[in-house]
């Protein structure tokens, strides 16, 4: 009885060692799911964020090519008023041209002095006048830029939450599956489990807080951008405006007043420019995380 008893109970107990079966294709099917084609997404914002590099770099010279041009057309501005003054002072009276008539190699002489300073007064005005103009299209270029960059910071800005809240999910699967995977070292083959280690180790090394810093630096971009915009469509206009008057008070103003916005627009086109700097390497931090991960993700 005692056999018959012990041979029911080794019989009953069999299932309770026997192997349970191997969940690798369900763990692979969830990595896969959650954990590819980040890489693809941080190269693409990367893509954008040189562009955005590139294009408020433009921008930065633009602005400051604006300021230098600004600057020497009020020195030209400034000699083609002295000039205009001492002209003025020179316009000869009936009595002057008298007494000139009686000595005209003395005449010829005045008379070569006033066509030269008029020449010279014409040409510092044409000079001037160059530059504002060369003046208003850096500004409406940098503006442009600026307009470009909104645009791109704003854009990866989104992506990169889109990509941050991606990373999250990966671990968040890593996290999940890990028992799993533990167990795929007794339930599956040795390779198997190497081949999920494999995925642990590299997936894990995704940060969630480099996105964050690529949102926040995309976001300072966007607002400064925002204000090279402004002050560089108002330099732009008050550029214009300014190159259409005569050199007085108001236009002296109005200079002053296009070169200060185009040196705003200068420094903000650099902070821009700093910052998606920054930008890049925020994202290449991930990136080469995300390259082992996918190449690992390939190998299952």
């Amino acid at each position: 009885m005692k056999k018959i008893l012990l041979f029911f109970l080794c019989f009953t107990s069999v299932p309770a060692f026997s192997e349970q079966a191997c969940e690798y294709d369900n763990i692979v099917r969830e990595l896969r799911a959650n954990c590819g084609g980040i890489n693809a997404e941080l190269q693409r914002i990367k893509k954008f964020g040189i562009a955005n590099v590139a294009i408020t770099g433009v921008g930065t010279a633009a602005a400051t090519g604006a300021v230098v041009a600004g600057i020497k057309k009020k020195d030209f501005d400034k000699e083609a008023a002295k000039l205009a003054a001492q002209l003025k002072n020179k316009q000869m009276s009936d009595q002057d041209f008298i007494k000139f008539m009686y000595s005209v190699a003395r005449y010829r002489e005045q008379k070569k002095d006033f066509d030269d300073m008029c020449n010279l007064k014409h040409h510092y005005e044409k000079k001037a006048k160059q530059l504002g103009n060369v003046r208003t299209g850096l500004m409406a270029g940098n503006t442009a830029t600026a307009v470009a960059g909104t645009v791109i910071s704003a854009k990866n800005k989104n992506d990169s939450k889109t990509i941050q809240e991606k990373i999250q999910q990966c671990l968040d699967t890593i996290n999940n599956n890990q028992q799993k995977i533990g167990q795929s070292m007794v339930d599956c083959d040795a390779e198997q489990y190497k081949k999920l280690r494999a995925v642990v180790s590299s997936c894990r090394s995704l940060s969630t807080e480099n996105m964050e810093k690529v949102q926040k630096r995309n976001q300072v971009s966007a607002i400064v951008s925002g204000v090279n915009i402004g002050t560089g469509l108002a330099g732009t206009i008050t550029s214009a405006v300014a190159n259409k008057n005569e050199y007085d008070k108001k236009t002296k103003n109005l200079n002053t007043a296009a070169n200060v916005l185009a040196g705003t627009s200068a420094v903000a086109s650099g902070v821009s420019t700093a910052f998606n700097a920054t930008t890049l390497k925020a994202i290449n931090n991930n990136l080469k995380a995300s390259e082992n991960c996918e190449g690992a993700l390939d190998r299952l």
